[in-house]
């Protein structure tokens, strides 16, 4: 039996409990009150050079298109321990606080630390349970592969997401790690600043077969109909031409970016306190100071991206003689060094009036990079046919197919994903 010192507490009793004993806080502060950062006309770097820092980017022949980015160039480590307990899989799930998140603490992987943190350039705590990710046997890791970031906001940045069986080993629980069956997970993806960005991004490139709570995923929806069984049949077709198709609007938008100083970016200006647009960019970058005792060292200091409203996330699905489809529109982003991935088919006002939501929750995405930049993922039917040519239409079995492909769906479209499998 997985035993610990919060077993018989439900794993939302249990993070509603690490929210109201965080003790983070957070407040903005000028750019010239930053301890850590220092800001050129070129660039915002960190006085060590490590972490990331804020460039400008700009799309070759597009004039209008240049913004500033987070370049991080390094590969993070999003990790997620399993086990199985007479049968049942359970999750190691940590309670991660992160000053951007609504309510600071959302359900996160096991391990999420980017690799300036996991070599400890911030001279603080170790990260726990790194071992397992960094030295896994190869028999043990169910899944391994490159994601993206957000490509809107980060230059080229990718993490590794992470599987791996622990069934016969001891691992112990502590007070922000808990193991947690995978039964209360579920409900959870479709609740509002549940489960963080990451934690998503990990459990829809992971090994679904593993995580299915009758050893077939979507199993227990046999013969029951609705959206569940609906699932099931769509999950059990697995042929389509998504990657040619993706194949070919990379070739069709192809485009080169320009590197930019922050003072040659059009449209945005620097001020005491803000990187900001002058045209509505619908982002802006701040600087802030946060102190807290959960995390590796105890007071810190960054720009954090902060968006001007909350948006709306749609992935459109229809019935197409009997088979439910999902249509993922190709979407150009400027900080993808392969131009297009797979993306929601909504975003905002795109959203046809007609558009029915089956599934809807709230979340706050990247809590380490962005301030509580709160979006609404919907999967939603309509009529509207969505047959442009940047469209490509997959069933379930389709999309697990090419989920664990590196750069295919970016991080939006795997949180829209991640909404499926609670249903799993």
């Amino acid at each position: 039996m997985l035993t610990g010192p919060l077993t018989g507490t439900s794993l939302t009793d249990w993070l509603d409990g690490r929210r109201r004993s965080c003790d983070m806080a957070i407040r903005q502060i000028p750019w010239d009150e930053s301890r850590e950062w220092i800001v050129e006309p070129k660039r915002i770097r960190h006085v060590s050079d490590a972490f990331f820092s804020i460039v400008g980017r700009g799309a070759a022949g597009v004039s209008d298109v240049n913004q500033p980015l987070i370049d991080q160039p390094e590969v993070g480590i999003l990790g997620m321990l399993v086990r199985r307990d007479n049968g049942t899989p359970h999750l190691l799930v940590q309670a991660k606080a992160e000053p951007g998140n609504i309510g600071f603490v959302q359900a996160a992987p096991t391990v999420q630390a980017t690799e300036s943190n996991y070599l400890r350039r911030h001279h603080g705590r170790a990260t726990a349970l790194l071992e397992h990710f960094r030295d896994a046997p190869k028999a043990r890791v169910l899944s391994d592969s490159l994601q993206s970031e957000q490509g809107t906001r980060f230059l080229d940045k990718y993490n590794r997401n992470m599987v791996v069986a622990v069934d016969g080993e001891s691992i112990d629980e502590f007070a922000a790690l808990r193991w947690a069956p995978f039964a209360e997970i579920l409900p959870l993806l479709l609740q509002d600043f549940q489960i963080n960005t990451d934690a998503r991004s990990v459990l829809a490139s992971g090994p679904w077969r593993q995580f299915a709570l009758s050893g077939v995923p979507f199993g227990r929806w046999r013969g029951k109909g609705g959206l569940g069984e609906a699932l099931l049949l769509s999950y059990e077709m697995r042929f389509g031409a998504a990657l040619a198709h993706l194949e070919r609007l990379r070739h069709d938008q192809a485009r080169s970016t320009i590197a930019l100083g922050l003072d040659e970016l059009t449209d945005w200006e620097m001020t005491d306190t803000a990187l900001r647009s002058t045209r509505d960019a619908g982002f802006e970058l701040r600087a802030y100071m946060v102190t807290s005792t959960e995390r590796e060292v105890d007071a810190w200091d960054q720009p954090f991206v902060v968006s001007t409203k909350e948006q709306r996330i749609a992935l459109l699905c229809q019935e197409w003689d009997g088979l439910l489809h999902f249509a993922f529109r190709g979407r150009p982003e400027i900080g993808f060094r392969n131009v297009v991935q797979f993306g929601p088919t909504y975003l905002n006002d795109e959203t046809p009036t007609d558009a029915v939501a089956l599934l809807s929750m709230r979340q706050s995405d990247e809590g380490g990079r962005f301030f509580r930049d709160v979006s609404r993922y919907e999967v939603v039917q309509s009529g509207d046919e969505a047959g442009s040519d940047d469209i490509a239409w997959m069933t379930l079995g389709e999309i697990e197919a090419n989920v664990r492909r590196p750069g295919v769906f970016n991080n939006e479209a795997r949180s829209l994903i991640s909404m499926l499998l609670a249903f799993l």
